[in-house]
């Protein structure tokens, strides 16, 4: 093969960019897969292995450099790409059919296990790419922003997908686009098997993807979900995907009304329906003709407590799910009801496809339904509420961006309880339900209480009368926190009390009623900073710096064993430390122990700058843009837009930095102005994002939208750079730049988890602070290198690095045994 045949062209830039574009639409794809087959926090399981499986991609390159030299790029490409088409498919097919039924003990290492299918493809990706970026000649920047670009467009387009077919065929047509990257990218290049082969394959997915996508679309048989935490999937009635979750209806099972903390029981018969979020998170559809008199056994419900401190007209629902809390609404006499419903999919099941069932709730008169994010919609509406209600709003369900997130929920924040009383009437009031069990579980309670505390005295509440603003009410194992800005009078409370008790509902707080010293103490105004410390769960207020509701327990205390890893929450923090742990363990088998073992030959400052670069790159990069994801997603709402706005704005620019670099790097005095530029453009987004978020929330959403691109855009542009720059700087060792590839990669995964922990323990800011501070780290070995370049040797290339052939054979022994 001559020369003319690996110059770069458009072929390269095409394979890289469908590539890049595949493998991350693949990857929130399986988030969901991740998502409903095993439960929300194995969706950034699966992230992580994807990640291991790209950076053993590039170490396959690195320790095979024979296989894989420059003139066998074209058709290596083909072949792993194809790889990949096919490898995608087959582990998307073994883990759908696969029913996972292990005893508990055994749960978390079989799904662990599962996840290792999807290393296979991955791997195969992380070829093609690391191929690409590291085997060409003078691969300068625009190849990098052209792998960036295509995953931007990747994570943009994966959310169009999946509002328009189900995720079987849409892995299916990712697959056929794959194969037929790898045909284009040997063309020409005269490997002809190659070429039949994924030319073929492209084919035969292609057919198999039209074949799939017109079976799901007309309701015909086709593969899907076989089973789902450990149950089968049978019976369904009504099944969609998307970005936020699958919503499955199926027939109800249960003999009586469904409720949540019923009083006393019902026997009324009432024709219902299970919907489902993920296989997890549930509610039903009731059949409603019209008949309010029929609804009389919602009122025992202690969700509806509200309705009896104080008549409601004007109520708005968040979270509609299935309808009963609007239902609930109808039956208490409300006269104007707006629900408010983020999910498309349950908002079809309401409006579309059981509307005739449930009744044609929309319709109703005074009812209002909404496909919105409840707080971006509440704090834009100018209606006034005497009501606003909110109920066990809590789906467990990864969303598209779950993969480098937790379920921080942006409805239990000090911050969104403030949104919240501003849209009250004049003694309006908000009415939170959750789950509670006196024995094992009252951390929810707690911090229900604590949010309630601070979002008052923000609200102009002197803590000495907090008691008079907060009321709480018990049945079975649900709590409804129901907090008013305006005090209750003692006629008032008096007669509310009266109600409660004739209901049937116990009070745990309110003016003169104390449940235990913790609440007390919080409903008192003396719970500060150094009391939440002092008790062995943590409850302090969540805000919007730390919206992580859910996860109640010291992170120490899940490391140590004591008293951690309870329920949902708890057992998402022990995957998450359990991978951060893997990824510590890949870092030092991938990296530490090959680094040691060569310094006995090779002087470690020769190889510890550029593997301490590309691996700063690497955490600084993920610290950022999870750090970035999850605080903007707060800010604009919807969990979609993680993806839609912030994933994708920070891939995109960050390509075009890249492009702006040439194929020879920069001089001292280059890179000293995009460093600096990077540095104040990290300040200013990370200052800016705190001091608009108050202003910003108030706006409508384009308006957020366009601010949220201003505050990523900059620093995005100028991180793009680091990558280039660095394979620039260190063009000269280019058998290693495989492997300075994979370092990034590989920290890349112990990063990805490494921040959410961080998030959790330290608050998002701080998480941003620290990936700003691995980017200085990033400038001063950068400008080292680039300063030693040219005392060297002025306007000529860089001097070896002094590796020997030897040395360089002997590393790649060593890292072969890692």
């Amino acid at each position: 093969m001559d020369a003319a045949s690996t110059r770069i062209g458009a072929r390269h830039y095409a394979g890289i960019f469908v590539l890049s574009c595949a493998t991350l639409a693949y990857q929130i794809i399986i988030t969901r897969f991740f998502s409903v087959v095993l439960y929300y926090h194995f969706a950034f399981a699966a992230i992580s292995f994807a990640m291991l499986g790209l950076t053993r991609g590039a170490l396959k390159v690195y320790r095979r450099p024979e296989r894989f030299a420059r003139e066998r790029v074209a058709s290596e490409f083909a072949w792993h790409a194809t790889g990949f088409a096919v490898t995608s498919v087959a582990a998307m097919l073994l883990f759908l059919w696969l029913p996972l039924i292990v005893p508990p003990f055994w749960v978390g290492l079989a799904s662990i296990s599962s996840t290792l299918l999807f290393i296979v493809p991955f791997t195969a990706s992380g070829v093609c790419i690391t191929l690409l970026l590291t085997r060409l000649p003078r691969i300068g920047g625009w190849l990098y922003a052209a792998d960036l670009s295509g995953a931007a467009i990747g994570c943009l387009g994966v959310i169009a997908a999946l509002m328009l077919v189900d995720p079987v065929s849409a892995t299916l047509w990712l697959a056929a686009f794959s194969a037929g990257a790898g045909a284009f990218m040997v063309r020409g290049a005269g490997d002809r098997r190659a070429m039949a082969a994924s030319l073929g394959m492209a084919l035969v997915l292609a057919a198999a993807a039209s074949v799939h996508t017109g079976l799901a679309a007309s309701g015909g048989n086709h593969i899907g979900v076989l089973w789902a935490k450990g149950a089968p999937q049978t019976e369904t009635l009504f099944e969609r995907w998307n970005t936020y979750s699958r919503v499955r209806v199926t027939p109800y099972q249960g003999s009586g009304p469904f409720g949540w903390g019923f009083s006393r029981p019902s026997d009324v018969k009432v024709d219902q329906k299970y919907l489902d979020i993920d296989a997890d998170a549930a509610t039903v559809i009731t059949g409603f003709d019209g008949n309010v008199s029929r609804l009389s056994y919602l009122g025992n419900d202690v969700i509806n407590a509200a309705y009896l401190l104080q008549p409601a007209h004007d109520v708005a629902v968040v979270g509609v799910g299935g309808g009963r809390d609007i239902l609930s609404a109808m039956y208490f006499g409300a006269k104007n009801i707006t629900g408010i419903e983020i999910n498309p999919a349950i908002f079809e099941v309401l409006t579309g496809k059981f509307a005739d069932f449930s009744g044609h709730l929309d319709r109703q008169p005074g009812v209002k339904l909404v496909n919105a994010e409840a707080r971006s919609y509440l704090n834009q509406s100018p209606a006034r509420y005497d009501l606003v209600q909110i109920s066990l709003i809590d789906t467990w369900a990864a969303t598209a961006a779950g993969g480098l997130t937790l379920t921080e929920n942006r409805l239990y924040t000090v911050e969104a309880w403030r949104d919240f009383y501003r849209t009250l009437r004049p003694g309006g009031v908000l009415s939170v339900s959750r789950w509670f069990e006196p024995a094992t579980h009252r951390e929810e309670f707690y911090r229900l209480l604590s949010i309630a505390a601070a979002a008052l005295e923000g609200a102009g509440v002197p803590a000495n009368e907090l008691d008079r603003h907060i009321v709480a009410l018990n049945v079975g194992n649900i709590v409804t926190v129901i907090t008013r800005p305006g005090a209750l009078s003692d006629g008032e409370w008096q007669a509310a009390k009266s109600r409660f008790a004739a209901q049937g509902f116990t009070v745990l707080v309110g003016p003169g009623i104390h449940y235990d010293d913790v609440a007390s103490t919080i409903v008192a105004g003396k719970a500060d900073a150094g009391y939440y410390d002092s008790l062995p769960f943590n409850v302090t207020p969540s805000t919007d710096d730390n919206p992580f509701f859910f996860y109640s327990e010291w992170l120490g205390d899940v490391i140590t064993g004591h008293n951690g890893g309870r329920g949902a929450a708890g057992s998402a923090i022990t995957v998450t430390l359990l991978l951060v742990a893997v990824g510590f363990l890949a870092c030092v088998g991938y990296v530490g122990i090959p680094l040691v073992r060569l310094a006995r030959r090779v002087p470690l400052r020769t190889l510890l700058p550029p593997v301490g670069y590309f691996g700063a790159i690497g955490m600084a990069f993920m610290l950022i843009e999870i750090s970035q994801m999850q605080r903007l997603m707060v800010l604009l709402g919807h969990p979609v837009y993680g993806l839609a706005v912030v994933l994708f704005t920070l891939l995109l620019f960050s390509g075009l930095g890249s492009a702006t670099v040439g194929k020879a790097p920069p001089g001292i005095a280059g890179v000293s102005a995009r460093l600096a530029g990077l540095l104040i453009a990290l300040l200013a987004a990370g200052w800016l994002t705190l001091a608009l978020g108050d202003w910003a929330r108030g706006q409508a959403t384009d308006m957020r939208i366009v601010v949220s691109v201003a505050l990523l855009a900059p620093p995005a542009f100028f991180m793009g750079m680091m990558f280039p720059m660095g394979l620039g700087a260190w063009r000269q060792q280019e058998d290693l730049l495989p492997f300075f590839w994979s370092t990034n990669g590989v920290v890349s995964t112990f990063a990805s988890v490494l921040g959410i922990l961080l998030s959790i323990e330290l608050g998002i800011a701080l998480t941003y602070t620290v990936g700003a501070c691995f980017y200085i780290v990033c400038a001063f070995i950068l400008l080292r290198r680039v300063a030693a370049t040219d005392t060297a040797s002025v306007g000529t290339a860089a001097p070896a690095s002094g590796l020997s052939e030897v040395a360089l054979a002997r590393f790649r022994a060593i890292a072969g045994k890692a």
